[in-house]
């Protein structure tokens, strides 16, 4: 049998992780699953439209009533994307794009954005949002991402990250939470790690990896828990390297 992998470090780890289970004379369960292909614009904007649900209810929550339209609007303001164009007369004139009218990557970004920007509003102290509209970045890499990402130079220990994971809300429940777990296996590098709120915490270091991998399912689409990891943490080192540090 002859087959091709990527990630040398992944695939030895999965083999003396099979050929421990192989001498104890235990079960090994492998399971595969192709990284998914990229959403369509059309996909994306039922993720954007997640977002609009959930900050309407928030914001209903605190007792203000707002519709769709104005919500959107507000978005669209905060973190859309401008577009010129020239009038027959030669006029210049600016306008904000809708989602429909962005390419594939600008509504991604666009998405990143908002949720970035929710992220660093203080006005959304409290906000719980799900999973898997917190981590819809997930569907936006392919293949070849993952090879460059593989590739990268990446710092193993950044105490920096651990603070910023410590701050995140928890990926299983989407609560706020302050606990970093450590990938298991032979890992000590900072970029393995994953947050969660105490009570989730506990379940994983209970029940194992293997039952959280299908806990957070939704969350990882397709991608190995290592290779969601490394994701995460090389968005970090994008978005929030450049901008003031996190206080403890």
């Amino acid at each position: 049998m002859q087959f091709t992998v990527s990630n040398k470090h992944y695939l030895k780890n999965i083999l003396n992780d099979a050929y421990r289970n192989y001498k104890d004379g235990t079960i090994l369960h492998i399971e595969y699953e192709e990284v998914k292909q990229e959403k369509t614009l059309k996909q994306l904007g039922f993720i954007f439209g997640g977002l609009i649900k959930c900050l309407i209810r928030f914001f209903s929550n605190l007792g203000y009533q707002y519709e769709a339209y104005m919500i959107k609007d507000w978005l669209y303001q905060e973190c859309g994307r401008v577009q010129n164009i020239t009038l027959p007369n030669g006029k210049q004139i600016t306008y904000l794009k809708t989602l429909s009218s962005m390419t594939k990557a600008e509504a991604a970004a666009f998405i990143d954005d908002i949720i970035t920007f929710i992220d660093n509003s203080p006005i959304f102290e409290g906000f719980v949002l799900p999973p898997e509209l917190r981590y819809s970045w997930t569907h936006n890499i392919d293949k070849h991402k993952l090879n460059v990402m593989r590739n990268a130079d990446i710092n193993n220990f950044d105490s920096g990250y651990l603070l910023y994971q410590s701050k995140q809300t928890c990926i299983k429940c989407g609560a706020r939470g302050g606990m970093v777990y450590h990938l298991k296996k032979p890992y000590t590098k900072d970029y393995y790690t994953l947050p969660f709120c105490a009570r989730c915490y506990d379940d994983v270091n209970t029940r194992g990896e293997s039952y959280l991998r299908q806990d957070i399912k939704a969350v990882l689409n397709g991608l190995s828990l290592e290779d969601f990891t490394l994701l995460a943490y090389q968005r970090y080192r994008a978005s929030f390297s450049c901008r003031t540090p996190i206080k403890e």
